[in-house]
């Protein structure tokens, strides 16, 4: 089970489009991951059947892209995970 700090969801006439996890991957190594409903090779997506569970979640965490835009999507995660 990855370690999951926070999840942002995005939904468009009811159904989710993107979610995106904060997860900490090991000590002081905190990513963000996200998956959406447009497939990307190699990566998972979302289908628009899909509900928002702690399985999917995991799997977004497990097989989802990697963002460079963390600080944006998660602008207090520095002060609140990190240890200074």
């Amino acid at each position: 089970m990855y370690n999951i700090l926070e999840a942002r969801t995005e939904f468009k006439d009811g159904k989710i489009t993107r979610v995106t996890v904060l997860v900490e991957i090991s000590k002081n190594d905190v990513r963000a991951i996200f998956a959406s409903t447009t497939p990307r090779g190699g990566y998972t997506f979302i289908k628009p059947t899909d509900q928002l569970t702690e399985d999917l979640l995991q799997r977004v965490a497990a097989e989802g892209m990697e963002t460079v835009d963390r600080d944006d999507i998660f602008p207090t995660w520095r002060k609140k995970y990190l240890n200074q």
